[in-house]
């Protein structure tokens, strides 16, 4: 049975926790890729058009155009959305 010197060096040098500690101080030092979204607001797409709503006349009138996005985003599927022609 003969010793094997490279695997002997790689188990006494710990040559896998060097190469991972390496791999971890080459992250360290770059910008960091996440947000803290409560705080920190991401950029927005110029093509986000914000939440659905039902919007409303200054008189208190809806405006429903019945271009039925309440009932593609209702995730019980509870509203249902009948135009009148």
């Amino acid at each position: 049975m003969a010793f094997d010197y490279v695997r002997a060096t790689k188990y006494f040098l710990l040559a896998d926790f060097l190469k991972g500690f390496q791999l971890g101080l080459k992250y360290f030092f770059r910008p960091k890729a996440t947000v803290n979204y409560p705080h920190e607001k991401g950029p927005l797409s110029p093509r986000f058009r914000g939440e659905h709503a039902l919007r409303r006349y200054p008189n208190g009138e809806e405006r429903c155009i019945a271009c039925k996005l309440c009932e593609a985003i209702c995730p019980a599927q509870a509203i249902t959305i009948d135009a009148e022609p």
